[in-house]
């Protein structure tokens, strides 16, 4: 290998609507090589705007060249990712999200008839043994800031994106929420809903190949759950489904009777107990008590960018 070899990193940044950030904005990112806190490198940049190529950065042929970067700008949340694998031969991305400070969630294009016009199945499922949908869901944009919602969206965007061995996403099944059940609440990190237990066939499947993964003992984290797998696709804001198979019954859908479990939909901020990063990089008031849809929001999109995928719940951070 030649010692002179160096790679980049082209930096893109977008603002909490999913659009470029604008040519105003004046931001510092922080990046440093793999190499342990004592050897590595650290290169500051100073850049404005939506995108920034890094030149020059030592290329090492192994594991080194997983580099960190970190981006902050004044009136907005620091924004980070890691592994950005750089290489020779083209400029690796990083597509980062610098949401507002005090910002919170818009809704503005995630009206029911926005929803039922987007996303038909999100309000053929909520609509699902309830003449209210449309003012339920109007009243979960007032609910703790709009949290229960956007915790609602996230989980239903995600899963909708999630294909199964079947060929399916989880939402091809049978779905009942419960809305009104003090025993299954919705909450900012999670809602219950009666599936069609076929899925649990299918997200087994999943366990077997890989896609997912089993989580040994769910009764400790959720109480009553009788058998949990987790979503292995990213490194972050991996979508867990959670049975309690002893909450069953028999519903009738659209063609007929269908024998029905509970089941617990979820996301975790990181993939295992060991992944500090991005939990350090996260503002303390995103990472306190509950998940936060707000976070779970940003690092779900930039995960999905880095898989060459879009996460797009409708909703929008905005100041």
């Amino acid at each position: 290998m030649n010692g002179a070899e160096t790679g980049s990193i082209l930096i893109n940044i977008v603002d909490g609507t999913r659009q470029p950030i604008s040519s105003t904005v004046k931001w510092s990112a922080t990046i440093h090589d793999g190499r342990s806190p004592s050897d590595w490198r650290i290169i500051n940049v100073d850049g404005t705007g939506s995108a920034e190529l890094i030149k020059g950065l030592k290329y090492f042929d192994n594991f080194f060249d997983n580099y960190t970067v970190i981006v902050n700008a004044k009136g907005y949340e620091d924004a980070a990712w890691m592994p950005v694998h750089i290489s020779p031969v083209r400029p690796a991305t990083v597509d980062l999200m610098l949401i507002p400070r005090d910002g919170h969630l818009n809704f503005s294009d995630a009206s029911w008839k926005a929803l039922s016009s987007s996303r038909p199945r999100f309000a053929e499922i909520l609509s699902t043994a309830v003449n209210d949908a449309p003012a339920r869901y109007g009243s979960l944009m007032e609910q703790s800031e709009g949290l229960v919602l956007g915790c609602l969206l996230n989980l239903l965007t995600a899963m909708s994106l999630t294909t199964l061995p079947s060929d399916k996403s989880p939402l091809d099944y049978f779905w009942q929420p419960i809305w009104d059940d003090l025993q299954f609440p919705m909450a900012q990190d999670r809602f219950f809903a009666y599936v069609d237990k076929a899925l649990v066939g299918d997200v087994v499947k999943a366990g077997k190949i890989g896609s997912f993964a089993e989580e040994k003992d769910p009764g400790t984290w959720h109480p009553g759950a009788t058998l949990s797998y987790k979503q292995t696709q990213f490194d972050v804001t991996n979508v867990q489904l959670t049975f309690h198979q002893g909450n069953a019954k028999t519903i009738q859908g659209p063609d007929g009777p269908i024998d029905c479990i509970v089941v617990e939909p979820d996301i975790d901020y990181y993939r295992d107990f060991g992944t500090h990063f991005f939990m350090e990089v996260l503002p303390n008031k995103f990472t306190r008590g509950l998940t936060d849809p707000r976070a779970v929001y940003l690092l779900r999109w930039m995960a999905a960018k880095q898989a060459g995928l879009d996460f797009n719940p409708l909703y929008t951070m905005t100041v």
